[in-house]
């Protein structure tokens, strides 16, 4: 019995660090994806400011997009989503350097994206979003 539950406890506690890991390495990806295509629009706009067709961009799922600018408090945050995002609060996702481009399904976070503020301003494409926070 001590073996099945110790298994079962390894098991569990490895499966949590091969979540996070991978979980961390997707958020990497991401970010190097719109911040390579925040590039791309900013040298063929050349303004400082990036427009991004998310649907276009990413294949993951969700309805709407939301970009919080560094300024965003938790409060407001929570507000504009219309739920509490725990995350925002428990693991500083909001900061002062960086701005937060949150993905929603369902009124579920599928994803978020952290990209430093010197890469200006994102802008969702308004025909691809259902609301927009910058």
């Amino acid at each position: 019995m001590k073996k099945i539950l110790l298994f079962t406890v390894a098991a569990l506690l490895a499966t949590f660090f091969i979540d996070r890991a991978y979980s961390e390495r997707n958020q990497a990806q991401l970010e190097s994806q719109l911040v390579d295509e925040i590039n791309k629009t900013k040298e063929e706009t050349k303004s400082d400011y990036a427009v991004i067709d998310f649907n276009e961009l990413f294949d993951f799922n969700w309805d709407e997009v939301y970009v919080f600018g560094p300024e965003a408090s938790v409060k407001d945050v929570n507000k504009e989503l219309g739920f509490k995002w725990p995350d925002a609060t428990l693991n500083s996702v909001l900061n002062s350097e960086e701005n937060v481009v949150v993905f929603v399904e369902n009124k579920q976070i599928t994803q978020y994206i952290k990209v430093p503020v010197d890469y200006g301003t994102i802008i969702p494409k308004e025909s691809v979003v259902k609301k927009a926070n910058n």
